[in-house]
C-alpha cells in the first residue's frame, strides 16, 4: 500500500535559520505562508499565500535556537522531522498528544518554556548545537552559496555576521570558496580569544538552565587543531560533581578540550599539586565564541579517582532525557561511540604527569 502523504500545515519562518529550514519543511510537506522578501525570492513563490500559519517559527534571542508555536499536529510533525535530521538538537517543552490532552506547567520539565495559547496552541523551545548547525548549513547550501559554519558565525551576531554576508556575496558572485573561507576566516580571527584571556564556559543543560563555569584562562590554544587548555582556581570550599571529593581553596583545575569534540576533560589538584581526580564530561560538539565556549552537556560522565578506579555514570539520565522528548534517539549511539573511544585512552599516570606539568604552565 502507497505511503500516505505528509499533512500539509502552513508555516510562517524568520530568522537566520528560514532558508534551511524553509528547504527542509517543504520537503516535508509544509506549505511556506507569509514568506519575507528573502525566502519568497530564493524559493521562486509566485503569489505566495497571506493565510494565518499553523506554526509559526522565529530566533531566540540568544540566536542558539527558535522558538516555534503552532497547533499540536504541527509541531509534533516539526518535532520529529528535527530528530529525524538533526542529531544533537534539543526540543524543550511537551506537547500533548492529542487536542484536549493535559497542560503542564514548565516546572514540570524545569527551565523549558511552555505556553498554552489556546486549547490547541503551545510554543516549544528549540536548540541547534553544533551538529545541527552543521546540517542545517548542508541544507541551506542546497539553496544559497554557504560557507562552512554559517549558522554558527551568524549566531555568534554583530560583526562576524556582518562579515559572514560580505563574504557569501563573493561566493555569489562566483569567487573560489576556499578562497573566500581563508579571507573571511583571518578577517574574524581578532574577534576571539587568544593564550591569556579570560573566557567563559557556557554549560548549557538539556532542560536549558545555563550555568557559567568560572572565569578560566587560556593556558593553551592551537588553531589549527582547534585543541585547547583552561585553567581555573578555586577559592571556596565544596565538592567535586561526580567525584564526590572535597574542593578546597586553592585547588586548582584544568580543563582539556578540542573546538568541535564531544568532552571536556578536568583534572583537579591541590595547591600542591596533589591529584585529586579527572571529571570527564560528555556534551554536544564545543563551540567557541568570542566571549569564550558552549556547549549542552549530555548528563554522562567519566570519573577517575587517584587510586585507579575509573566509571562511566549518569548514562540513565540520557536515556530518561530521550524518553522525555528532549532528545533524539540518534544522541544515544554517538555516546555510547564517544565513551568507547575516551575509555581506551584513560591513563592514571598520564592523568598525575599532566596535573604536575600545568602547574609549572600556570
Amino acid at each position: 500500500m502507497k505511503e500516505a502523504p505528509a499533512p500539509l500545515f502552513k508555516v510562517k519562518i524568520r530568522g537566520i535559520y528560514s532558508t534551511a529550514l524553509t528547504q527542509l519543511l517543504m520537503d516535508r510537506g509544509f506549505k511556506i505562508v507569509q514568506p519575507s522578501a528573502v525566502i519568497k525570492e530564493r524559493f521562486n513563490l509566485k503569489n505566495p499565500s497571506q493565510e494565518p500559519p499553523d506554526l509559526d517559527i522565529r530566533d531566540r534571542m540568544d540566536r542558539q535556537g527558535v522558538y516555534a508555536t503552532g497547533s499540536i499536529s504541527a509541531l509534533h510533525l516539526l518535532t520529529s522531522t528535527l530528530k529525524s535530521t538533526l542529531d544533537d538538537v534539543v526540543i524543550r517543552g511537551r506537547i500533548p498528544r492529542e487536542a484536549g490532552g493535559p497542560i503542564l506547567s514548565s516546572e514540570e520539565f524545569g527551565n523549558s518554556p511552555l505556553k498554552s495559547l489556546s486549547e490547541t496552541t503551545f510554543t516549544i523551545n528549540i536548540e541547534f548545537p553544533a551538529l545541527s548547525k552543521r546540517i542545517l548549513d548542508s541544507i541551506r547550501r542546497r539553496v544559497r552559496p554557504t560557507l562552512d559554519g554559517h549558522h554558527y558565525y551568524k549566531a555568534c551576531g554583530r560583526r562576524i555576521s556582518s562579515l559572514l554576508e560580505m563574504a557569501e556575496r563573493l561566493l555569489e558572485k562566483g569567487y573560489l570558496q576556499e578562497e573566500v573561507e581563508a579571507l573571511f576566516k583571518e578577517t574574524i580571527r581578532s574577534e576571539y580569544p587568544r593564550v591569556g584571556s579570560i573566557i567563559e564556559i557556557e554549560h548549557v543543560k538539556i532542560d536549558g538552565r545555563c550555568f557559567h563555569l568560572g572565569v578560566p584562562r587560556v593556558l593553551r590554544f592551537e588553531e589549527e587543531t582547534g585543541v585547547m587548555r583552561l585553567h581555573r582556581t578555586f577559592t571556596k570550599k565544596g565538592v567535586y560533581d561526580g567525584l564526590k571529593t572535597v574542593k578546597e581553596p586553592g585547588d586548582h583545575a584544568v580543563t582539556d578540550l578540542k573546538i568541535g569534540g564531544w568532552s571536556l576533560r578536568t583534572r583537579y589538584f591541590s595547591s600542591k599539586g596533589v591529584y585529586k581526580g579527572t571529571y570527564i564530561n560528555l556534551n554536544t560538539p564545543v563551540e567557541l565564541y568570542p566571549r569564550g565556549i558552549r556547549y549542552v552537556d549530555l548528563e554522562v560522565d567519566i570519573c577517575v579517582w587517584p587510586d585507579g578506579k575509573i566509571a562511566e555514570i549518569d548514562m540513565e539520565k540520557l536515556q530518561e532525557r530521550i524518553r522525555q522528548g528532549y532528545l533524539s534517539e540518534r544522541i544515544e549511539p554517538l555516546m555510547r561511540r564517544k565513551i568507547k573511544e575516551i575509555m581506551n585512552t584513560i591513563s592514571l599516570d598520564l592523568e598525575k604527569d599532566e596535573a604536575a606539568l600545568t602547574i609549572e604552565e600556570s
